[in-house]
């Protein structure tokens, strides 16, 4: 078991990117030579993530590079963020929001 949260964060903000181009992880998986049980263990923080993997996958999902998948400025969690969710937000809704923070940052740095 994976306990670092920036893998949750990285797994989330995958799963988030496979849901918006209606990929399925068998899809994903064949994409970037990997088995849908890896690709649901990722997603679900549970399974480290090779470099060349994060690479293969951040490609697979149409992004120009695997920062697009990481948690901002290496802060492993919204909390870190010094952003206050309720808690009554599900994960898929906080790596949507977490996922719109990180793209308008991005294009203020643009």
């Amino acid at each position: 078991m994976v306990t670092d949260p920036r893998y949750l964060d990285f797994g989330e903000a995958m799963a988030l990117r496979r849901d918006q181009l209606k990929m399925t992880q068998a899809q994903l998986a064949s994409r970037v030579g990997m088995s849908r049980a890896s690709i649901a263990n990722i997603e679900r923080g549970r399974q480290n993530v090779l470099l060349h993997h994060a690479c293969d996958i951040a490609t697979a999902l149409g992004l120009s590079q695997v920062g697009d998948l990481l948690p901002l400025d290496g802060r492993s969690s919204l909390e870190d963020q010094s952003l206050v969710l309720s808690d009554t937000l599900s994960p898929k809704a906080k790596a949507q929001i977490s996922d719109l923070i990180a793209n308008a940052v991005a294009q203020g740095r643009s």
